[in-house]
């Protein structure tokens, strides 16, 4: 018997299982470049035309090409633009309701609404550029008046300092309009506090005159919405050789006083307190005590509502009356506060 042994040689055109995987994980990786290539322009194009209706807020054609990014599947999100579809369609969507709000005429509405969209998204959206070019347009195409609305004047210090343009014509004018707008509503606790902080603000303002006055006869009609008590006429005492008509008042009360003239012209002063006074019970004095700081106001000769209150106890009523200021005579009053039950209740006492 012949041994026999015989051997057979692999062909060198068989691949080895390695180079079959390497081949395999090749083709894998060229494809897997492929359609990231392919979908990045695909992300690219979508995430561009949705970024030029993002920028004209045409929310509902951003969205649709977003949502193909957004949506879209991918290996890696190259550029980050999944990620910067959805902020930006995050922010088109916020920012269409304060667009709105503009386009349905609810002007003071929309301001505000801008405003709480730059709070939000402050710099690190486009959109806030657009946002202040909409406010500097409505500013620049309506009148201080149409954009005071309650909304608006109730959230004026709530506005960003650099939302409102400010100049003569802009500002100054809408703290104004928003002092009229909450006298229209008869509330006169925010008008006056609205001419108040005008004329604190800007005092040389063309508009303070107004404001003066205006805010004197919100100060008469709150006082008589609050109840005020009846002021009588002041003692004439002298005259003036023919000059405009003089008032003196004695502030004879431990509280400072607000003396407000609403006529001819509006004035408000104030009174300091009487440290050494006292408040009166059940009955006040025969007589004005004379012992507190006088104020001697000269005033245009006419017909004035004249509203006395206290600027400190809360519970003292203020008291109204309705003053005839005629040229070449003083007029001379003393006020005192007399305690009954609650409330307090001022009254005032014409020295004679």
């Amino acid at each position: 018997m012949r041994n026999h042994i015989s051997s057979r040689a692999s062909s060198p055109n068989s691949p080895s299982p390695q180079n079959l995987q390497m081949k395999l994980g090749v083709a894998v990786v060229c494809m897997a470049t492929v359609y990231c290539a392919a979908q990045f322009f695909r992300d690219s194009s979508d995430y561009n035309k949705g970024h030029e209706a993002y920028r004209r807020v045409d929310c509902t054609v951003a969205s649709n090409y977003f949502d193909r990014v957004i949506n879209g599947w991918r290996i890696v999100d190259f550029g980050g633009l999944a990620t910067r579809a959805q902020q930006e369609k995050s922010e088109c969507l916020a920012f269409k309701p304060v667009l709105e709000q503009e386009q349905k005429g609810n002007l003071g509405q929309a301001l505000v609404a801008y405003n709480g969209f730059l709070s939000d998204y402050k710099a690190d959206s486009e959109l806030v550029d657009a946002a202040r070019d909409r406010v500097k347009s409505l500013f620049a195409k309506n009148k201080p008046e149409k954009l005071a609305t309650k909304s608006l004047c109730d959230n004026l210090k709530r506005l960003q300092p650099d939302l409102i343009p400010e100049s003569e014509t802009t500002l100054p004018p809408l703290h104004f309009a928003c002092g009229e707008t909450y006298t229209n509503l008869k509330d006169y606790n925010k008008a006056a506090v609205m001419y108040e902080s005008f004329l604190d603000t800007y005092p040389d303002h063309a508009l303070a005159p107004q404001a003066k006055t205006a805010w004197a006869k919100t100060l008469v009609a709150q006082a008589k919405q609050e109840g005020a008590g009846n002021l009588p006429a002041p003692q004439r005492t002298g005259s003036t050789g023919g000059g405009p008509p003089v008032v003196t008042i004695r502030n004879d009360s431990p509280e400072p006083m607000r003396i407000v003239f609403s006529g001819p012209e509006g004035r408000i002063e104030e009174l300091e307190a009487c440290p050494t006074c006292q408040k009166y019970v059940g009955q006040g004095p025969k007589s004005c005590p004379n012992q507190g700081p006088v104020g001697n106001y000269t005033l245009k000769a006419g017909e004035y509502d004249v509203v006395v209150k206290s600027r400190g106890d809360k519970l003292v009523r203020p008291f109204k009356g309705t003053w005839s200021m005629n040229t070449g005579w003083t007029y001379t009053n003393c006020f005192y506060i007399v305690t009954r039950a609650n409330p307090e209740e001022q009254k005032s006492n014409p020295d004679r």
